[in-house]
């Protein structure tokens, strides 16, 4: 071993001891001191679910499972540099405890372990295959949104670095053994055993450009000095640096919501809202604050971010980029208890601006996609909150605000014309805080008010009423079920929303609740239980489906038309309904063409989170919904678009009186397939005259 020998005066086994007990210190203190600063947020238990954690771990950090999945040329490079790390740890510990025990002690090198040695020389290699096309695509292939940086130019170099010293050692090692067999004397352990081909074939190469043998030992030897003193830069230069995502990756995926709701933090109260006007990192969660820490700068939130396709001021790369220099900033001036900031500059409004706050739709695109599992959308709402107390509010969402505080409904209408929407209707519909039923229907404002989606409503009944579903909805109690409320950021209004509708629902009579709109869906499912309401909820495509399994929905027509599918975030992605709406699309006889972007990689339509409240901000180019029926007119022989939300029904609609297309294209609702394909429009034609 080169620590072996002496260098003034004490074995290299000391000095390298003493380097590496510097080095760990300095990453210790660094890490406690980032620790530290992640305890000035907010409590939230990320312990639960630990058997699923525990596999979600192997699954995406061990096997890379986001990142196979995930864009060309990174999708194997990657792996590749993630896996040989993993290898060089086991190396890297053999070295060191080694290096320093080798004056007294023989501890066994990963060269001299055939199975760990030869998966360590084949992964040296493959990391610099890995490093030479990332940087290409870095450096060359630029996505947009990824960052060309210092400090991931300086990681490059040093990762290979580290592979080259490393061949170069093994290099020098291997000549070391051949020299000893010619001399006829004792090989080291294990040297003969293990295949290194990589180590071998430079050594033949440096062979072959002229070196003698005692120079290549002699470049082994300083190598495997270089390859260690990388690794106690790289200890104490990760935590340092921008590149910290490589110690907290790992850590953020073993953390990440369980189940993957973005069920969203409650908003901080009383002493925890005192505390915030002093320290503006405690009205975040720990969690929230760990974003900051993980984020790679990748840029792939950006790139499916419906906001930024748009032109829109968000950027939710940007937005943890900038949370993390107010987190270092500002967490280390409150450990050492100093002010945060001496410009005065504040994270909500004028670091990250409230244009860009506003822009998200809250479509969890950038949550999936992201390979450490940052959770954008709750750190965004958190500062929408903040934004909402101090009336930082787009005009439109305020008098929406408004509508909803008065009324409990978006529309602006009386309440007492919720169930206007059944007026005429030629089936009954009953009530269920009069009559037991077995399954409640929460329509929802936009199923109750808004015409393009009562006409649906109307439809979904009159469906319903035909497969013999003992149905019936609150009628004029029922409010705002105040998803998109709670993600603008008012949470004292979303609460009381809740509060009247859980009172409503607490005088009815019912099994299980059924409800139009998948924004209305994911918040009884997610949000209400917190407010007692225990009764299992569906949507209306998952209870056709299983009126269709059961044979109770007789299909008398087939529709001939070559359509598509558009997947509603809080359907698919937040609550993963991909499979009910295609097996009905194909059992009315349409043919189902797919988006190149579908199912959890679907293009949101821009209307969640409160933006269908709001106005079109400047610099928009083209609306998330225009940008889908673009996509859906590349599409050969599809006339219809079918949806299964209202707000994705009105969404484009609009979008359609905009692009122009021949045919036109039409939107067209799942709950109306199933009504044409049952005849239903013929029989209401026939009563009526």
């Amino acid at each position: 071993m080169p620590t072996e020998t002496k260098f003034l005066g004490l074995y290299g086994a000391i000095w390298l001891a003493i380097l590496l007990v510097v080095a760990s210190a300095l990453f210790a203190m660094r890490v406690v001191q980032l620790i530290r600063v992640l305890t000035l947020g907010r409590k939230e238990n990320r312990l639960d679910h630990l058997g699923q954690r525990l596999l979600m771990f192997l699954r995406e950090v061990m096997g890379q499972s986001r990142m196979i999945k995930g864009e060309s040329i990174i999708n194997w490079a990657h792996p590749l540099i993630f896996w040989g790390f993993c290898f060089f740890l086991i190396a890297s510990g053999l070295m060191f405890v080694g290096g320093i025990l080798a004056p007294w002690l023989w501890i066994p090198q990963a060269e001299q372990i055939p199975i760990i040695g030869t998966f360590v020389d084949l992964f040296a290699v493959a990391v610099l295959i890995g490093l030479i096309a990332s940087s290409i695509r870095r450096y060359i292939l630029t996505p947009p949104g990824l960052q060309r940086t210092l400090d991931a130019t300086i990681v490059v170099l040093l990762i290979a670095a580290l592979m080259i010293t490393y061949l170069l050692a093994e290099a020098g090692g291997k000549t070391r053994e051949e020299m000893l067999a010619a001399q006829g004397a004792a090989a080291h352990h294990g040297w003969g055993q293990t295949w290194l081909p990589a180590g071998q074939a430079l050594a033949t190469g440096l062979h072959a450009i002229g070196l003698g043998s005692q120079t290549i030992v002699q470049i082994g030897v300083v190598s495997w000095w270089i390859h260690a003193s990388i690794l106690l830069l790289f200890l104490v230069y990760l935590p340092y640096s921008k590149h910290m995502h490589l110690i907290w990756a790992p850590f953020a995926v073993f953390l990440a919501e369980l189940p993957y709701t973005e069920s969203l933090p409650p908003a901080e109260y009383g002493e925890q809202k005192a505390e915030a006007t002093e320290n503006p990192l405690s009205r975040f969660t720990w969690r929230m604050l760990m974003n900051a820490y993980t984020c790679a700068e990748c840029g792939r939130c950006e790139r499916v971010c419906p906001a930024a396709s748009s032109g829109a001021a968000l950027s939710p790369r940007q937005v943890v980029h900038d949370l993390k220099h107010c987190v270092l900033a500002d967490g280390l001036a409150a450990l050492k208890d100093r002010p945060p900031k001496e410009n005065g500059e504040k994270l909500i409004g004028d670091i990250i601006k409230s244009g860009a706050l506003w822009g998200c739709a809250t479509c969890r695109a950038c949550v999936d996609i992201c390979p450490v599992r940052n959770e954008h959308v709750s750190l965004i709402i958190e500062m929408r909150r903040k934004l909402v107390e101090d009336g930082v509010v787009d005009a439109s969402l305020m008098e929406t605000l408004v509508s909803l505080q008065r009324y409990g409904n978006s529309q602006s209408k009386s309440a007492r014309k919720r169930h206007d929407w059944a007026k005429d209707l030629p089936v009954p519909v009953k009530d269920a805080q009069k009559e037991p039923v077995e399954t409640l229907w929460f329509l929802g404002d936009y199923a109750a008010f808004h015409p393009s989606a009562v006409r649906i409503s109307r439809m979904v009944a009159q469906v319903f009423h035909a497969a013999g579903l003992d149905f019936g909805t609150l009628g004029n109690a029922e409010q705002s079920a105040g998803n998109d409320v709670r993600r603008v950021g008012e949470e004292g209004l979303f609460e009381m929303l809740a509060e009247k509708n859980v009172k409503a629902l607490s005088k009815a009579d019912f099994q299980r609740i059924v409800t139009t709109d998948p924004h209305t869906y994911h918040a009884l499912k997610h949000d209400y239980p917190r407010f007692g309401l225990e009764r299992p909820v569906f949507h209306y495509t998952e209870i056709l489906d299983e009126l269709l399994a059961a044979g109770k929905l007789p299909l008398k027509h087939q529709l001939p038309s070559r359509c598509t599918y558009h997947d509603p975030c809080y359907l698919g992605r937040y609550n993963g309904v991909y499979d009910a709406p295609r097996r009905i699309i194909e059992a009315v006889g349409m043919k189902l063409v797919e988006m190149p972007r579908n199912r959890e990689n679907s293009f949101c339509c821009g209307a969640g989170g409160g933006k269908i409240w709001m106005q079109d901000e400047e610099g928009v180019s083209e609306r998330p919904a225009d940008l889908r029926l673009k996509e859906v007119l590349q599409l050969e022989g599809v006339t219809d678009i079918v949806v299964a939300c209202p707000k994705d029904l009105v969404m484009f609609e609009d979008a359609v009186k905009t692009i122009a297309s021949t045919p036109p294209l039409c939107v067209v609702d799942v709950g109306e397939l199933v009504f044409e394909a049952m005849g239903l429009s013929s029989q209401l034609k026939e009563q009526k005259a």
